[in-house]
């Protein structure tokens, strides 16, 4: 049975949008302090603590105000004494352990059941890719287009498990402007601007953004990769402390490879149109191909003038290559160079002139006659 409340009737440990009571508040926090389900901490200490809290029930399932005392003394900032009282239901100066697992149960029931809006969902995604930036990456803006649909965003909520009120984190996503487009701003806002400044500082050393980012991985990478410890040290050059390198490093790693590869460029140059706008207009824009009339992006509404189909199609290429593969690259560039050179002008360049009369006789006079 549970506590009784103040009207004699058994208390029910209410749902998080239902609880009013300062008694159901402290009692949920409790168990969640045991069992810290919602919190963001690693996997191992979301039962240690209650595995510890625990042991300390005697052979006879109760435990006392002293041992119950002791366990909270240090770690624990909730009234202790309050919380002994709610969990001792029949007044004998003991709780048992029949009702604390009544009340983790009624609290798995608040996890599974409660109203959940964006945070909650920002939690969930969190867990899943390990930081909000990642999430949007691979959950919902997989394509790199830099905006996120109602229809993706509802797939990745399916995804990740979230029953949650999906058309209320929507709205609160958006800030009540549904019909738009949602952009990494609105779900992690300290994260976009974390992006923004290491976008602008390899403009600043580099020129452009897209030229520092190929100088850095040439000179700190291999292989077409860096590792964390070499990209610590490129933001430690651009004046960034070591935290930020980590998380900016995190934010990078997209598959959690421990690593971050040239072809990360595409994810920046969503901060490097941004630059770019903000350099023309004065004005801070969303990141993404901004639409124009007739449902074309700016970019396609420029390429458009004046040009002819093949050069719309136009790709630029940069290849990064090692002293060996340059060196391989020679090699086959002059083979291929050969195969497309006519056999007679080959082996005419290939085979040694044989010498014939006109040569002999040229050889025999010398610059004012016949040699004697």
């Amino acid at each position: 049975a549970l506590p009784a409340s103040a009207a004699g009737t058994p208390r029910e440990f209410l749902h998080a949008h239902q609880r009013v009571t300062k008694d159901d508040k402290l009692l949920y926090a409790f168990i969640d302090w045991l069992l810290p389900n919602l919190k963001l901490k690693p996997e191992a200490q979301h039962t240690v603590r209650w595995d510890d809290f625990w042991k300390q029930f005697k052979a006879d399932g109760t435990m006392g105000w002293d041992d119950f005392e002791r366990f909270l003394r240090w770690e624990c900032k909730l009234n202790a004494r309050k919380l002994f009282d709610l969990l001792d239901e029949g007044g004998t100066g003991r709780i048992s352990k029949c009702t604390l697992l009544n009340a983790k149960r009624q609290y798995m029931r608040v996890i599974d059941c409660r109203h959940q809006r964006l945070d909650d969902l920002k939690v969930v995604l969190m867990r899943k890719c390990g930081n909000l930036v990642r999430a949007w990456r691979q959950l919902l803006d997989p394509e790199t287009r830099g905006l996120c649909s109602h229809a993706v965003f509802v797939r990745a909520c399916k995804e990740v498990g979230f029953h949650g009120d999906v058309k209320g984190a929507w709205a609160e996503l958006t800030g009540g402007q549904i019909h738009r487009p949602a952009v990494l701003a609105d779900i992690d806002p300290v994260s976009d601007q974390m992006i923004m400044d290491f976008t602008m500082s390899l403009k600043k050393y580099h020129g452009s953004p897209r030229d520092g980012w190929y100088a850095v991985m040439r000179a700190h990478g291999s292989y077409g990769k860096m590792r964390p410890d070499s990209f610590e040290r490129v933001c430690l050059d651009m004046g960034f402390t070591a935290k930020f390198a980590k998380q900016m490093f995190d934010f990078m790693d997209y598959d959690r490879d421990r690593s971050v590869s040239l072809d990360e460029w595409t994810f920046l140059a969503l901060w490097d149109k941004r630059i770019a706008d903000d350099s023309t207009d004065g004005g801070m824009v969303a990141v993404g191909p901004p639409a124009q009339a007739g449902g074309r992006t700016s970019w396609q509404s420029a390429v458009g003038q004046g040009r002819g189909m093949a050069e719309q199609n136009s790709v630029e290429f940069i290849v990064i290559m090692t002293k060996e593969e340059h060196k391989e690259y020679l090699l086959r560039l002059q083979a291929a160079d050969e195969a497309r050179r006519p056999k007679s002008a080959v082996r005419a360049a290939d085979s040694p002139r044989k010498p014939t009369r006109a040569s002999f006789a040229d050889a025999a006079l010398g610059p004012w006659g016949p040699l004697m």
